[in-house]
């Protein structure tokens, strides 16, 4: 992460938003996904599940998410 410039607070800020945004991309999918089309599930999955690569990225810089909370995190990415 240093080799992009980003302080530990930086990735911290920047982490916690990514979980933020998983959770609402979670919400959204669970109250609109039945009006979806096979696609746009299959899409609507496919970010859940890179912004979560993300947070876990970002956790092996961070260390501030211990395993079970990757795991409870992880929950919220639809399968």
């Amino acid at each position: 992460m240093r080799q992009f410039g980003l302080t530990y607070d930086d990735a911290i800020a920047i982490q916690s938003s990514l979980f933020e945004g998983l959770r609402a991309q979670n919400r959204l999918y669970q109250s609109f996904s039945h009006d979806l089309s096979s696609m746009e599930k299959r899409i609507a999955k496919e970010e859940m599940r890179r912004s979560m690569k993300k947070i876990a990225y970002l956790n092996s810089f961070t260390k501030a998410k211990s395993k079970p909370e990757l795991r409870d995190i992880g929950k919220l990415v639809v399968e």
